[in-house]
Order: C-alpha cells, then sequence, then structure tokens
C-alpha cells in the first residue's frame, strides 16, 4: 500500500505540466499586450524574443515550485506545504473535504500521468492540487482521503437559532412535536447494503451529437460573431483601402453583394453556433460513462481534459434538472449536481454536469438521493399568488415605452397590439410552470416553460429557512420563501405568509427529527 504519512514530491514530469500552467495563465492576463506589439515595427522578433525569455523563466519558476511542493497525510488532515517566495503550510481538516476529483490534461494522458484536486467547502478554490502523479498513486489516495473524510463527518443533525423577526434556522421546535398541518408520508432509505454499482449515462457518438444539438446555439454564435468583429474591428484602414481601391462602378456592385448576402450570412451565423455547440459537446462529454453505487455518484468524461469525478451522496446538497424544447423532443435532460460553496463564493458551489439522463435515468438517481418521492402524494403543494401573473405581464410590457417614442403612431399600434398578445401569452405559460412541492424530507422548485429547471433539495440538508418580506406588499402578508443550503440559497416568490409558515415549520421539524433519530 503507498505510505502518504511521510511528506512527498510529485513525478518529476510535474515541472512540465507546471510550466505549461504558468504560459496558459500568462496568456489570458497578457494577451492584451500581446495584440498591442502585434502592431508594432519588428512584432514578429519582439514577441519571439519576449516569449523566448518569459518560457524560460516560467520553467525556472516551475522547477523551484516543484522542489517547495510537498503533501502528506496526517493523523486527522492533510498537510500541504508549498511557496516559492512566500512559504506556507496548509493544515485540511477531513471534514472539509467535499471533493477529490481525478483529472488528466493533454499532457497528462501522453505520459501516462494524473492529476487529483481536493475541494472544501471553506475555500474559494482547490487546496489542493497535484498536476502529476501515477493513476495507481492518484486512486490510492483518493481512496484514503474519501475513507478518512467520510469517517471524520459529525454523526448528529446541526441545530441552528432562530431570527423571530425574518428568518429561522433548523432547530428544535418549541413544544418539541411536530407541525399540526402537516405530516410525514415517508422516511429516508439507507443506500442499497450490497453495493451494487447501477449505470446511468454511457455517451457514443449519437449521443455527443444529440448532446451537441441540444445546447444554446444561439449564444454560441454570438460568442464567435464577437470574435469576428473584434478581428475585423482592429483593421479598419485595411477594409478602408480596399474599399477606396475599388474602381467606380464596381462600388455599387459590392454593396448589392453585401445586401444580398444578409439572409444566407444568417444561415451562416446559426450554422457556426451549431458547429461550436458540437465541438464544445465532443471536447467536454467524449467518453462520458457515469454510475451509482454505495460509494456515491461516479461520472468519468472529457477528451483534452478527463475528468473523474466521485461525489458521495451524503456531499450531493442541490440537484438542478435542466431542459429545453430539443432536450424534450430528444426525451433527455441535464443534470447538475452542486456540493458545498466555498465562503467567498456566489456561484453555488462545486458543479458537475451530466447530460443525457434519460426518464429512467432520473428515476434511478431520484430513487437513492430522495426515496420518499415516491409517496403518493407530497405534504404540502404551492403556487405563488395571482398578482404575480400580472407583474410579470407589466414588466414585459415595459418596452412599449421606447417603442412609442421612437415609431409613428401606426407603426407603434401596430407592434403593441402584437406585443401585448404575444407577452400575454407568454407571461401566462411562465406563471403556470411556477411550483413547489414538499415531501417528507424533500422540496421540489420548477420553473420555467420554454427553458424548465427543476430543483430538488434535502430538508434535513438546509441551514435555514428565511421568511423575506415585500414592504408593498406586506400589508397583503406576501413575501419570499428562501431556502439556505451549503451549496447556497434557493428561494420561492410571491407565496402567503401562512404558507410560508406552515413550510418552516415542517421543515424544522423534519430535521430535528431526523437529527434525534440519528
Amino acid at each position: 500500500m503507498t505510505d502518504f504519512l511521510s511528506p512527498r514530491r510529485q513525478h518529476p514530469l510535474g515541472v512540465l505540466i507546471l510550466s505549461a500552467q504558468f504560459l496558459w495563465r500568462f496568456g489570458q492576463q497578457a494577451w492584451p499586450l500581446l495584440i498591442g506589439a502585434s502592431f508594432s515595427d519588428n512584432a514578429f522578433h519582439k514577441i519571439l524574443i519576449g516569449g523566448a525569455i518569459f518560457l524560460a523563466l516560467s520553467a525556472v519558476y516551475a522547477l523551484i515550485y516543484y522542489l517547495r511542493f510537498a503533501y502528506h497525510v496526517s493523523g486527522d488532515a492533510l498537510i500541504v506545504e508549498k511557496g516559492v517566495l512566500r512559504r506556507e503550510r496548509l493544515q485540511v481538516p477531513f471534514e472539509r473535504i467535499q471533493t477529490i476529483q481525478l483529472f488528466q490534461g493533454p499532457i497528462q494522458q501522453a505520459f501516462r500521468l494524473t492529476g487529483l484536486k481536493v475541494d472544501t467547502a471553506g475555500s474559494s478554490g482547490s487546496e489542493l492540487q497535484l498536476v502529476a502523479i501515477r493513476k495507481e498513486e492518484a486512486s490510492a489516495l483518493q481512496a484514503l482521503l474519501r475513507q478518512r473524510s467520510k469517517d471524520a463527518q459529525p454523526q448528529t443533525g446541526g441545530e441552528f437559532a432562530v431570527d423571530a423577526d425574518m428568518s429561522v434556522g433548523l432547530a428544535e421546535p418549541a413544544d418539541g412535536t411536530a407541525s399540526p398541518t402537516l405530516q410525514s408520508t415517508a422516511e429516508t432509505a439507507s443506500p442499497e447494503p450490497d453495493g451494487t454499482k447501477r449505470e446511468l449515462v454511457s455517451l457514443s457518438l449519437g449521443g455527443l451529437l444529440k448532446v451537441g444539438l441540444s445546447q444554446n446555439h444561439l449564444r454560441n454564435a454570438f460568442a464567435g460573431f464577437a470574435l469576428v468583429s473584434y478581428g475585423i474591428g482592429n483593421r479598419p484602414d485595411m477594409i478602408t483601402s480596399w474599399v477606396d481601391s475599388l474602381p467606380p462602378f464596381l462600388a455599387p456592385l459590392v454593396g448589392l453583394a453585401f445586401l444580398l448576402l444578409i439572409l444566407p450570412g444568417i444561415v451562416l451565423f446559426l450554422m457556426s453556433g451549431v458547429v461550436f455547440s458540437l465541438v464544445t459537446a465532443v471536447l467536454k462529454y467524449y467518453r462520458l460513462e457515469s454510475s451509482i453505487g454505495r460509494e456515491g455518484l461516479h461520472i468519468d468524461m472529457g477528451l483534452l481534459r478527463r475528468n473523474t469525478f466521485q461525489v458521495p451522496f451524503e456531499r450531493i446538497h442541490l440537484t438542478i434538472w435542466r431542459s429545453n424544447w430539443i432536450r424534450r423532443k430528444l426525451g433527455f435532460e441535464t443534470l447538475e449536481v452542486r456540493q458545498a460553496q466555498a465562503q467567498s463564493s456566489s456561484q453555488g458551489g462545486l458543479r458537475v454536469m451530466l447530460p443525457a439522463m434519460e426518464p429512467q435515468h432520473r428515476a434511478i438517481l431520484e430513487g437513492e438521493l430522495y426515496p420518499d418521492l415516491d409517496a403518493a402524494m407530497p405534504v404540502m403543494q404551492v403556487s405563488p399568488v395571482r398578482r404575480l401573473r400580472w407583474l410579470l405581464w407589466l414588466a414585459a410590457l415595459a418596452p412599449l415605452a421606447w417603442v412609442w417614442s421612437s415609431m409613428s403612431v401606426a407603426g407603434a399600434t401596430v407592434f403593441s397590439a402584437l406585443w401585448v398578445a404575444f407577452t400575454g401569452w407568454t407571461t401566462a405559460q411562465r406563471f403556470a410552470s411556477l411550483r413547489m412541492a414538499v415531501h417528507s424530507d424533500t422540496v421540489v422548485i420548477e420553473k420555467g416553460w420554454f427553458w424548465q429547471r427543476r430543483i430538488l433539495l434535502r430538508l434535513a440538508q438546509i441551514q435555514g429557512v428565511e421568511w423575506e418580506r415585500i414592504i408593498l406588499l406586506e400589508r397583503r402578508a406576501i413575501g419570499h420563501l428562501v431556502f439556505h443550503t451549503a451549496a447556497g440559497p434557493r428561494r420561492f416568490n410571491y407565496i402567503t405568509r401562512t404558507e410560508g409558515d406552515a413550510i418552516r415549520s415542517w421543515a424544522m421539524n423534519q430535521h430535528h427529527a431526523r437529527g434525534t433519530r440519528a
């Protein structure tokens, strides 16, 4: 068995990988300087000499960084010592470890090495990132850290203070009884005792094409258009000189050609977005394989950068099912798994995306994570108050003020009539899609009719439930309900105070009951 008790370094080829990483980071920060240098005299020679100098400095810095980096496992923590000009000694307690991820970039794959990242709930980045270790060592370290982290987890539910005015944490209710208006319907089931793995998504070439075709092509097309526009915008003199050099009789023909190319240009614009989506899908999800077992959710995917995730069930704080009309036509959804966020992060924690999840895959995963969803009926169902429907419509009608100020009366009248009908239908669909169901230990929030989202979180993992008041609607006892989790807050807007209080009481009682049983 590999010994991690004494300080150890990475594989010597880590110097090469660290040099490449330093060069990449410099390129991300210094690309405006490189563009500016390209317009100066003798630009090629200046860039070549500067690149050679920086390449040498990066190699020296990477060598020093490699020699001064060491890690080992102590009795209750992972110890990391690193730094070139400033030395650091990090001590990461096992109970803070959220994810141990294996990854392989192009260089690691070429030399049969593996990288390893350790993420925690209390930092904005990775506490430990090894870039070059042998695969068997990485697997042994991953297994050791996962086991130590699991053993270090507390066995009892936490208690949080109650804010009587605005929010409530998960604490014992005053009378120690369950909510009189809500009754439990199911208990949380334990994982399968035999530890049998069950396969989820395994993408073939056809599956990759389906995933690529279901991406946001318009967004990708605009990204490519912005890049082309930037390149053209940096050469205005060249374009002007080319137009001035044309014979006088060709100028109208060029203008007519550009006019006739508008429709093909739009088609080419959209096709470029589709191609970009297919390329990114292949790079990100190539040879994707996923399964679940007693150890949790396992995912392995990627072409240039191969990522391996092992996410224990107890570390999954939030799941989001995303779909659009293309995915619904193709019969699958994209799953987003979130773990605890960093203290300084507002992005909702570590995210793992799993595409092409078909209905049977969702049934398997939710059966493990949320067994109480099998109940015939939820404990409580909530929808926003009707007032939200009119507020959404009013917000959608706001652009008409610009239409009436910039168009003729006849044109503004026709456009307004069409816009009122269109936004009336879309906001009605959007309002009808907003609903929340509360089960014995799971909250399900559904949003969206075109881009649909289905958010699931467990009451046992909720850190607090906040009632957010609306000043203009406080007299009508209408507000927002906010669920605070380790993966970030989730909210459901415009419900009555009575419904909000009932859900908060249910969340407190369920969390307390599970903490007592534990």
